[in-house]
């Protein structure tokens, strides 16, 4: 099952704002690593939800479209200007990713409200 995309944004967010940096196994492409070790418990729980998903987007890479694709490199350039790490599975990236989804997320269901 796939969670809602507004839930996903959520996580990847607190994940970022947390400073948790995650990053695929190298030898289980099953599992998700993240630092620090420990997560605070919404996080822990929220995580394995979200695994694969998570997976896809460090494999994959991020391209969002549209309003959602200004935020995420607007996000990144200021992470960059402060000197902070944009790499894929960055805090900083995760804080990227997960604010452009939540702007796309509010551009496909703008017309439903």
């Amino acid at each position: 099952m796939n969670p809602h995309p507004t839930e996903l944004a959520a996580t990847l967010l607190a994940l970022g704002l947390a400073g948790v940096e995650l990053a695929p196994h190298p030898n289980d492409a099953g599992l998700l690593l993240h630092r620090p070790a420990m997560l605070h418990p919404h996080l822990k729980d929220a995580v394995p939800r979200h695994r694969g998903v998570i997976l896809g987007l460090l494999a994959n890479g991020y391209t969002p479209t549209g309003e959602a694709a200004y935020l995420y490199v607007e996000r990144l350039g200021f992470a960059d200007d402060l000197g902070m790490l944009t790499h894929v599975g960055s805090a900083a990236w995760l804080v990227a990713v997960g604010e452009s989804l939540a702007e796309g997320c509010g551009i496909a269901t703008g017309g439903v409200h």
